[in-house]
């Protein structure tokens, strides 16, 4: 003991004391960072681990919410179409062929895994179809609404009548409920078509330009029913439309037809339910120009950007508008819905009567 009491007496023992304290420390502090090192390292290695089990799992494909795979409401819903007389109406469109007119048939029969369709008036329709797809839209009345469905399938047969062709198609393996109007294309009635214009290339008024009417170049193409119809409307929806360019007018303009080439029609419409005139600027985007090589022409599908309609004010200004969140021109939209309608309640009718008729 009096050699450590010793020790601590002479010159310098404080200092190594203070070393040792401070080796001791730094010890324990190599320690402490070695510890955290290793945690980290284990919830990196966990995270890691988990990242690639959930890279090489298999994933599940996007469904979305409003489409129908279950066999029994596919089938229900189609009894339903079946039992209310519906129309179903067939879209024929093959890769690089132009599509044709919608074809409206009646539901007759549900067997044996088909469905069974009768086109009236149709004198014949080419059996070149038979195993080919097909787009088919329906509606179904629901109290006061009306909910739309569509689905594709395949021609199974095609057989000739006297005043009728009867289309046998499969029972389709899923049903899209279609409620956006966005998706409801028809033939524009020519009846409420008052006419339209196309601006394209150097037609097409500078943006800054476009707010006022007067200061537009003049429209490179022109509608107006029975007098200057340099193209057609073959259907249009509140998110788009689609052109046909006949034959004479297409070779002056391939140098314009470019996809994703933006471009202005002006829409002129009648609405029978106010006695108004309705009139719409709507920018394009062309998309899917495809040949017909029937007439030589060309159909031409657009997407709509953005729409203007006359400014209250009135003269020649314009409002400019983007579309609604559905990717919709929500008043064309109320037009294209009155007007689909209008039909669907003359059709009822119609086959109300003649089933009358025929009882």
């Amino acid at each position: 003991m009096t050699d450590v009491f010793n020790f601590l007496s002479l010159p310098g023992a404080g200092s190594f004391l203070e070393i040792q304290r401070h080796f001791l420390e730094r010890t324990l502090d190599m320690n402490a960072i070695r510890e955290t090192l290793i945690a980290v390292g284990v919830v990196v290695g966990i995270i890691l681990l988990v990242m690639l089990i959930l890279h090489f799992r298999p994933k599940k494909p996007y469904v979305p919410q409003d489409w129908i795979f279950d066999a029994k409401q596919i089938r229900d819903l189609l009894g339903v179409a079946l039992n209310q007389r519906a129309k179903i109406e067939l879209h024929f469109s093959m890769e690089g062929e132009a599509r044709r007119p919608a074809l409206r048939c009646s539901a007759v029969a549900l067997e044996n895994g088909t469905i069974l369709l009768e086109a009236s008036g149709l004198a014949s329709l080419s059996h070149k179809w038979q195993g080919r797809n097909v787009d088919c839209f329906f509606i179904l009345r629901k109290q006061d609404s009306y909910a739309f469905y569509a689905f594709s399938t395949t021609i199974v047969e095609i057989r000739t009548l006297k005043e009728a062709c009867l289309i046998t198609v499969k029972v389709p393996e899923k049903i899209e409920s279609r409620q956006k109007r966005s998706y409801l294309r028809i033939p524009p009635p020519e009846e409420y078509m008052l006419g339209a214009a196309v601006w394209r290339g150097l037609d097409m008024p500078e943006s800054l330009e476009r707010n006022d009417l007067a200061l537009w170049p003049k429209p490179s193409r022109i509608w107006l029913p029975g007098m200057r119809e340099e193209f057609t409307f073959r259907d249009i929806s509140s998110g788009g439309l689609r052109l046909h360019l006949p034959r004479h007018i297409l070779a002056e303009e391939m140098d314009f037809i470019h996809v994703s080439t933006q471009f202005i029609v002006m829409l002129d419409l009648w609405e029978p339910d106010k006695a108004q005139r309705l009139r719409f600027w709507l920018l394009c985007r062309m998309q899917s120009p495809v040949l017909d090589f029937e007439t030589k022409g060309m159909d031409i599908g657009a997407q709509f950007l953005s729409w203007a309609k006359p400014a209250e004010s009135g003269g020649s200004n314009l409002i400019w508008l983007k579309l609604a969140s559905s990717g919709e021109v929500e008043p064309l939209g109320n037009w294209i819905m009155r007007r689909h309608l209008e039909f669907f309640r003359e059709s009822e009718q119609s086959l109300s009567f003649a089933h009358r008729q025929t009882a």
